[in-house]
């Protein structure tokens, strides 16, 4: 009898964006654990869903054939039937190119789940090139509601993302509506150390978890009213002079000049004395108006003082033309929300909000981050552009300390962006109606694919791709969702399990878990030396059944889709090679280093004074010329989420668990154990006043739909606010535990309640975060 061998492989885990460094323990090709590896720069921690990998690979209700459909999509048996790879690809390569030729690429459209809470960032590139080397321009993709407003509305204001946190030097960390012991927990133990070591911690969340508990300062701010908050904070710095005034001189465009009569930016060319058509300044000093040229980046003439507030009256071609500083207009802004009022707006005491100003001021720099909390509001954008402005008065903006953009390992860029036709992306769908938002990128909104598929509009969308995106659990309006999905052509979709969103399709084809497969990451983030390392992570055990790598899916499926051309001939390691290239690592290389590889950087800080902020002025926006050009208000401002009601006197928030990604998980023993039913927290004061008791079935109703949730009770919890958990579908067959019906009243997807009429109106991010609600004891 051969005794048994027990390998320890050093490995990163795919399952989230925190990419945590660990090693898999593996014997007679079977994973027993996956364990932390502190060696790693994101390995010092692993959440317990990394430690239930092994029943994740070995769980029963996986996906291990290809299958296809052979009764109608309205029938309660969709007849599954076994088919062959070839010819499930050879079906899906057919249908598409036959209605590519029929009615153009835009009419498939694609979803691709996020790669911030999935495995799929393996093959992430290679999916978005395969999209972009088939032509179509609709990418259904999450990033509205995951991270489009801080890492592309933010260059509204600063022209590029929001960086990497530089937790390890900062005198002040500012958390907004994220908690990276849930998210991020590579970076969680960065701000447990940088706490250790004195910095100072503000927290800004509903809820009274996560680091919220050991913070300096808590703001525990109504849903959806974040922009009050961020304003406020920045009136209360304004009136104190707790800001980087030379740097709000040199380095904003706050200094220029806005017109009083229509609140526009004023031209150079508009003077008596007309110049460039650049925009114009107040200098103090000299007593006069310079003029600034965007494209050189500088003033006709050197400035003295600029003026950052007060009225001016400057000689125009016309007439003489009344205006003020873009900063004195945003400084009225802020003003005008007191921090008085922003306390009636968003439940955080006005002490509170000087003591968080103070903070920031007092213990520079400032280290920020933003995550879903934010993102998933009617005032989204707006929001993350007080915040950002809010940051940019305390002159952390790529210092050391403050937030960073890390040098990162130099690589070729192989997610197709060269293959785009320009005319073809200017059809992606809702780019018309929200032209500042997703659609320039080739994303769409699942709202805008529920009205091409339903409503024709602007065309139709015949076939969908779907690369594990679980439109109906992680989506608003699931229900119009679900009727589109009925009404396609053709659906094929990828994925570990069948979902209720895969369960539409009509292929369903089984990919490989992120232990079965290989995976190359480049940098893992978060600071310099995680920035340097280069890893190939090993498949550890073999895959199940018949089940396929995600990136050996896209390049078997591009080749039969006769794009072969631009995907090595179907060579994925010849491709990552190249992707490899610029940095002189390969891939043999890298399966000779299972530890990774370094490449030394070096980062430099305040790039900007070398090659400006990439803004149309050159500098950080307070003013967003792009946005007023679009129609949109150019300063920042809060909106009401919603109309409180008599109906719907309460407000619903969705949150995430530290058990589960997403729609994920709820079929493993291990973590169902710990939190079995799908949860609704609220204050004793609210359960009270609805007759409901701790662990109480409730039904949470909106004007939009109903799902149904068990009642916890959390003290610290705002009375008025119902905090729910989204993503609940799963049986877990081990404890005997049901599933819940997806497009049920009497399930439990919370994405049934929420609707898109409360969409931010630049992104189209919908309200998961921010909903009108009642509630009501279930017998």
């Amino acid at each position: 009898m051969t005794e048994s061998v027990r390998h320890r492989i050093p490995v990163f885990c795919p399952l989230c964006v925190s990419r945590c460094g660990c090693e898999a323990v593996v014997e007679d090709g079977r994973l027993l654990a996956i364990e932390p590896d502190p060696l790693h720069p994101t390995g010092e921690a692993l959440c317990a869903k990394g430690r239930a990998s092994p029943a994740l690979v070995e769980a029963p209700d996986r996906l291990l054939f290809p299958v296809r459909r052979t009764r109608p999509k309205g029938d309660a048996d969709p007849g599954w039937q076994r088919i062959s790879w070839d010819e499930a690809l050879d079906t899906t390569a057919t249908a598409l190119r036959q209605i590519a030729a029929e009615s153009g690429p835009e009419a498939v459209a694609f979803g691709v789940t996020t790669s911030s809470g999935t495995a799929l960032s393996d093959a992430q590139p290679w999916v978005d090139r395969l999209i972009n080397a088939f032509g179509s321009p609709n990418n259904c993709n999450s990033m509205e509601i995951c991270s489009w407003h801080r890492q592309f509305a933010r260059a509204f204001t600063t022209g590029t993302n929001i960086g990497m946190p530089d937790y390890e030097q900062a005198g002040c960390i500012l958390l907004w509506g994220h908690n990276p012991s849930t998210s991020l927990l590579a970076a969680a133990t960065r701000v447990a150390k940088a706490r250790e070591r004195g910095a100072k911690l503000i927290v800004v969340d509903p809820r009274h978890v996560g680091f919220a508990v050991k913070a300096d300062c808590w703001l525990q701010v109504r849903p959806g009213t974040d922009a009050a908050v961020a304003l406020a904070i920045a009136g209360i710095m304004i009136d104190e002079g707790w800001f980087d005034i030379e740097f709000v001189r040199q380095w904003t465009n706050g200094p220029l000049l806005v017109r009083e009569n229509d609140g526009a930016l004023l031209r150079s060319n508009a003077l008596a004395a007309a110049g460039s058509d650049g925009f114009v300044a107040w200098d103090e000093g000299r007593g006069t108006a310079l003029c600034y040229d965007p494209a050189s980046r500088s003033y006709d003439k050197p400035p003295v003082r600029l003026a950052l507030s007060g009225s001016f009256v400057v000689a125009g071609r016309n007439g003489p033309i009344a205006c003020r500083p873009a900063f004195d207009a945003y400084a009225s802004r802020c003003h005008d929300m007191s921090p008085e009022i922003a306390a009636r707006l968003s439940g955080v005491d006005a002490d509170a909000l000087r003591a968080a100003a103070r903070l920031l001021w007092e213990h520079r720099p400032v280290a920020h981050y933003t995550w879903t909390g934010l993102e998933q509001q009617s005032n989204a954008t707006q929001t993350d552009r007080a915040i950002a402005i809010l940051h940019a008065l305390t002159g952390s903006i790529d210092v050391p300390g403050g937030n960073v953009h890390f040098a990162q390992v130099p690589v070729n860029d192989v997610s197709g962006n060269e293959l785009r036709d320009p005319t073809q992306w200017r059809k992606a769908l809702g780019l018309t109606e929200r032209p500042l938002g997703l659609g320039r990128s080739g994303w769409i909104l699942s709202d805008d694919l529920y009205r091409s598929v339903l409503e024709e509009k602007p065309y139709r969308v015949r076939a969908f791709v779907g690369f594990g995106l679980n439109l109906l659990l992680s989506h608003a309006d699931a229900g119009r969702g679900a009727e589109a999905l009925r009404q396609l052509e053709f659906h094929v979709h990828s994925d570990l399990y069948l979902t209720p969103t895969a369960s539409f399709a009509d292929i369903v084809l089984p990919v490989a878990s992120g232990w079965e497969r290989e995976g190359l990451r480049v940098g893992f983030g978060l600071d310099q030396a995680a920035c340097e390392l280069v890893q190939f992570r090993p498949a550890v055990v073999a895959p199940r059944g018949e089940a396929l790598p995600d990136i050996d899916i896209v390049f078997d499926l591009a080749v039969r889709l006769g794009l072969g051309e631009q995907f090595w001939h179907g060579d994925v390691e010849a491709a990552l090679d190249h992707h490899l290239a610029p940095s002189g690592i390969s891939i043999e290389l890298l399966r000779a280093n299972p530890r990774g590889v370094r490449v030394p950087l070096r980062t430099t800080h305040e790039k900007y004074r070398s090659g400006a902020f990439a803004t149309p002025s050159g500098k950080i926006e307070i003013f967003s010329s792009v946005l007023r050009a679009g129609g949109e208000v150019p300063i920042p401002e809060f909106r009401v989420p919603f109309a409180q009601t008599e109906e719907f006197p309460l407000t619903l928030t969705t949150v995430k668990t530290p058990l589960y990604c997403h729609s994920q998980h709820r079929n493993l023993a291990k973590l169902r154990r710990v939190e079995p039913y799908p949860i609704a927290e609220l204050s004793p004061l609210t359960a009270e006043s609805c007759s409901i008791g701790e662990g109480d079935w409730l039904a949470i109703a909106t004007p939009h739909g109903q799902a149904r949730a068990r009642a916890r009770f959390n003290e610290t919890l705002a009375d008025g606010v119902v905090a729910a958990r989204h993503g609940w579908w799963q049986g877990c067959l081990e404890l005997g535990l049901p599933g819940y019906d997806a497009l049920g009243s009497d399930g439990a997807n919370i994405n049934l309640t929420i609707g898109v009429d409360a969409a931010d109106p630049i992104s189209g991010a919908a309200s998961h975060r921010c909903y009108p609600c009642r509630i009501h004891k279930l017998n």
